[in-house]
């Protein structure tokens, strides 16, 4: 700034030491001398003229650029299509993906995850103080934070919320996740959260958004699911809302939200945002191409195509998700008992032929999910078909290839292979696919294709599979309890191919039992190592949550998501309109 008011002064001495050379000179005087001239002489002196109001407009011009910026001004509209109808714009009873999204634009929490999916305090002044027996969780709280009626965010809010929720007469969905956890008011600004365990996910629980006592501290059990405040939410987050507008049917057609002036993170800068509804994924991309919206997400993988025509206008995102798509191995079976055998498909199968056939490429070659979740770095794994070492593998173990029959048998146990998985395209497609290299080793592949309620009541819970080609989706932490345990092996937990290893369930139970998250980490290392080891399942892809919008939205800084609806936490950084202003 110094630098620019020293050039300034500089110009303004020019000019008037040039004014100071023409002070005795006379309008009159000029206009005299200008008449006495001839056509042409007048001409040559307008022209150059003006050339000099010319040269001294871009030299104006040139200065202003030079000594100032382009700055991220407020203004401008933002546009979202989302699938479905909102119901409860209520954090504590959200549950589907319309509800969920308007949350995060509308409520806060202690704790929220910034654009690479860090916590990272939100409405908490600070990280929490977690006690000598890792119990208890001391959090102070912002002081400037206030509710979109204008009255102050306290620790009562915090108090009154979590101990809603966890009355079950108000049937929230969160429930169980609070039921060990006691929370007390240590102040107008300061609460405290006692586990009854050690707990190390528990931190994840303080991102949940708070509700205001001052709103809904009157609203009895029976009445909780029924209120207004539902749709009319009144939170302390960067958008309020503004107008609701429905079909005569009395469908929601879209909700509008104002930028929150006393947004204690400060105004965003985009005015007002607008998520339309719709009930299918072509019409939403339909109004994408037609620019009735400026923004869809989804993970589903056939609409790709359909983006290309706009994609001039967009700018597409592809954002990790902690969710796989995953080969089980029932270990139970009498064939994939045998470690040789699993590994051998585990060589056979090109991952990267998956994600290309099936995923268009939109998907990711997959790490460890417990260590990737950690933010530990992680190898992908091996992307490429080694079917001559997987051949090799099964000759040696005694699987060898029947003449007669052409395909592999050991004493006389023919090597035969079912595949399941439900109707949902992107798994019913990457099961032929699988189906389809695995039998290059000579291998009886068959393939069962079902909906996916009858596969869940009739082959996963029963554990009745050899293979199971089914997503498996892990959580902000990568706690790996229900998938790896051998407590989880029967309904109704995750642990599906019945895995069982005496020093994975300590590592499991030790990472459970701890806050130090770099202890966590190197019990994730190991217990890794013990999976890999067994070839349990076969980890085939990384879902990835494709996001379109507009090129006029600027910074954009989302680099992964745990959930589709926390895009929007990053929302408040996103800007349309510029100005300059002077350095």
């Amino acid at each position: 700034m110094s630098e620019f008011l020293h050039n300034l002064t500089d110009y303004c001495k020019q000019a008037y030491q040039g004014l100071k050379q023409v002070k005795n000179l006379r309008l009159s005087s000029l206009w005299k001398v200008f008449s006495l001239m001839g056509k042409k002489e007048k001409i040559a002196v307008a022209l150059l003229a003006l050339l000099a109001i010319v040269n001294l407009y871009f030299s104006f011009i040139n200065f202003y650029h030079n000594h100032s910026a382009v700055v991220p001004a407020g203004g401008g509209s933002y546009t979202e299509g989302v699938l479905g109808q909102p119901t409860y714009i209520n954090p504590l009873l959200a549950n589907q993906d319309p509800d969920l999204s308007l949350t995060k634009l509308v409520y806060s929490g202690l704790y929220k995850y910034d654009s690479n999916g860090r916590l990272v305090p939100d409405m908490a002044d600070g990280q929490p103080v977690i006690s000598d027996d890792q119990k208890q969780y001391t959090v102070n709280l912002k002081r400037n934070v206030k509710w979109q009626n204008g009255k102050p965010f306290t620790a009562d809010d915090v108090v009154f919320t979590v101990q809603t929720l966890q009355d079950q007469n108000f049937k929230s969905p969160l429930w169980s996740s609070w039921q060990s956890t006691t929370v007390e008011k240590l102040g107008d600004y300061s609460v405290k959260f006692t586990t009854k365990d050690i707990s190390g996910p528990f931190i994840y629980n303080l991102t949940l958004p708070i509700l205001s006592k001052f709103v809904w501290g009157h609203v009895e059990a029976q009445n909780f699911l029924l209120s207004e405040s539902n749709l009319k939410a009144i939170g302390t987050g960067p958008y309020a809302i503004r107008e609701i507008k429905k079909f005569s049917s009395g469908k929601i057609d879209q909700i509008t939200l104002g930028a929150f002036a006393d947004y204690y993170g400060g105004k965003p800068k985009i005015s007002t945002v607008t998520i339309k509804f719709y009930d299918t994924e072509d019409d939403a991309l339909s109004a994408l191409q037609s620019r009735e919206i400026s923004g869809y997400g989804f993970t589903a993988s056939g609409n790709l195509p359909l983006l290309e025509n706009s994609k001039d206008n967009l700018q597409t995102l592809s954002l990790p998700l902690p969710q796989y798509q995953v080969a089980f191995f029932n270990l139970n079976d009498k064939v994939l008992s045998d470690i040789s055998v699993r590994q051998a498909l585990n060589l056979a199968t090109d991952r990267r032929k998956i994600i290309d056939d099936v995923f268009k490429g939109q998907a990711l070659l997959p790490t460890s999910p417990m260590l990737n979740g950690s933010g530990l770095n992680s190898s992908p794994q091996t992307a490429a078909a080694d079917t001559g070492a997987a051949a090799k593998l099964l000759d040696n173990s005694g699987w060898k290839v029947d003449l007669k029959t052409g395909l592999r048998a050991k004493k006389g146990v023919p090597l035969e292979i079912s595949i399941t998985t439900n109707d949902y395209a992107p798994n019913s497609k990457a099961a032929e696919n699988l189906a389809e290299q695995w039998k290059v080793l000579k291998i009886k592949v068959n393939l069962t294709v079902l909906p996916t309620k009858q596969l869940t009541e009739q082959i996963i819970r029963p554990r009745k599979f050899s293979v199971l080609l089914f997503p498996q989706k892990y959580n902000e932490d990568p706690d790996p309890f229900v998938f790896w345990h051998s407590s989880q092996a029967k309904d109704p937990g995750f642990n599906l191919t019945g895995f069982s290893n005496p020093d994975a369930d300590k590592l499991i139970s030790e990472a459970r039992n701890t806050t130090d998250q770099q202890a966590r980490n190197q019990k994730f290392i190991s217990l890794d190592q013990i999976i890999n080891s067994q070839t349990p399942a076969i980890l085939l892809n990384q879902s990835v949550y494709i996001y379109a919008v507009s090129s006029e939205v600027k910074n954009i800084k989302l680099k992964a998501l745990f959930e589709p609806n926390q895009r929007f936490y990053d929302l408040p950084n996103w800007y349309i309109d510029e100005a300059r202003e002077w350095k």
